[in-house]
């Protein structure tokens, strides 16, 4: 009886725990739909983030310390932002990965409960993207796409092929959130399905056709793998198949990567690029103020610092530069920007980070910096649900392997 009391008692603390989580995956959906109570609910999310790391009254000390010193630095960009309803804004956005990190170290000793949960929420999405693909292929319309003014629906897709997105109706969270769980469940899954779960999991980043996911991927496994000939002849010959099975879609998908490469890289001429020359030239040791360059309250509220570094949109309205760390360098300044990057990595000051910890959390931190170089994924809280969540039962779990 005893027995049966504890683990009723401990599957409900389970479920409480993980309710945020689920929150926070139901505001991802509902922005589409509903986008109003999308943003409710994932405030509600983060305040019952913030509560049940209060309760638990446990913290990881290099955090709290980090945390502390970035706190001043926070303040001091707020009062001398343009705006304070701007300023606001962008606060409550900084303080979603901290909130969320916080937040892991509640979770440091449930590891195999969030990787259960990630897991089956991943075969949903598996599924869905299946149904999804079933009903475009016979003109239905789906519940994620855009609507425009002249009654015409926007379907994410790229030259003719619908982007996978599965429940969350976002392809590039969705690419991300697959490219995540390939390397979870080679790391820890242990049952008879893991190839099975690996090529799903690869299946749905390809799908998802989220050009960042791909080519963090693609550098992961070459520096990560000890086979780096046999993967390098497994792509071009997947390629080559594709090519010559394919050769219209191709030949678009090539200049589509040309294009992209001229238009970030090479010639520069967006927003992203704009972007970083900004930072380069416009980085002090102090910043500009919160909700000046970047973000969506600078657009909102109309910053004024676009003016003063000529910035240029090269036609293009967007809702931010799409680009996340020219935002943060910019905003409040080198030594902020540094301090709030090391309190996102201070899990990793820990004295003890086993070698499994540590690749694993590499892989993570790794995808979410390279993806935020292209986009605002640090302050998306779908994003960092995804990654940050992971950091200390990660550490915790591979400690406990070690003593058994």
């Amino acid at each position: 009886m005893k027995f049966s009391l504890s683990v009723k008692k401990n599957n409900i603390e389970g479920l409480l725990l993980l309710f945020p989580v689920i929150l926070i995956f139901i505001s991802e959906i509902l922005h589409f739909t509903h986008p109003q109570i999308g943003v409710a609910i994932k405030f509600l999310a983060i305040f019952s983030m913030l509560s049940i790391t209060l309760l638990k009254n446990k913290y990881n000390i290099h955090s709290l310390w980090i945390f502390t010193l970035l706190i001043p630095i926070l303040i001091y960009h707020f009062f001398i932002s343009f705006s304070y309803r701007a300023a606001i804004e962008e606060l409550i956005r900084y303080l979603f990965p901290v909130v969320i990190l916080f937040y892991s170290y509640t979770l440091k000793n449930r590891f195999k409960l969030l990787f259960n949960f990630f897991l089956v929420f991943f075969i949903v999405n598996i599924i869905a993207q299946i149904v999804n693909y079933i009903l475009w292929q016979k003109g239905i319309k789906l519940w994620y796409f855009d609507l425009h003014e002249n009654g015409v629906y926007t379907i994410p897709s790229v030259y003719g092929i619908m982007r996978a997105t599965g429940v969350m109706g976002f392809f590039s969270l969705f690419g991300f959130f697959c490219l995540i769980m390939f390397f979870l469940i080679e790391t820890y899954y242990k049952g008879k399905l893991k190839g099975l779960l690996m090529i799903l999991s690869l299946a749905g980043l390809f799908a998802s056709i989220s050009y960042k996911g791909i080519v963090t991927f693609v550098i992961l496994i070459f520096i990560l793998s000890k086979k780096k000939l046999q993967i390098i002849s497994g792509f071009i010959l997947l390629i080559l198949i594709f090519i010559f099975s394919f050769p219209k879609k191709a030949l678009d998908f090539y200049e589509g990567a040309i294009l992209r490469t001229e238009l970030y890289i090479s010639e520069g001429n967006s927003a992203r690029s704009e972007s970083y020359r900004v930072m380069v030239n416009h980085t002090g040791l102090l910043g500009e103020g919160l909700g000046s360059f970047g973000g969506p309250a600078s657009i909102d509220h109309d910053s004024p610092f676009y003016n003063e570094v000529n910035f240029n949109w090269y036609g293009l309205e967007l809702g931010t530069t799409d680009t996340y760390f020219p935002h943060l360098f910019v905003e409040i300044g080198l030594v902020g920007a540094l301090l709030y990057l090391l309190f996102l990595l201070s899990p990793l000051l820990r004295r003890r980070v086993s070698i499994q910890a540590l690749r694993i959390l590499g892989i993570v931190y790794f995808a979410l910096f390279f993806d935020a170089a292209f986009s605002y994924s640090l302050n998306n809280t779908g994003y960092l649900m995804v990654a940050i969540i992971w950091v200390f039962p990660i550490i915790y779990y591979s400690q406990q392997n070690e003593k058994s």
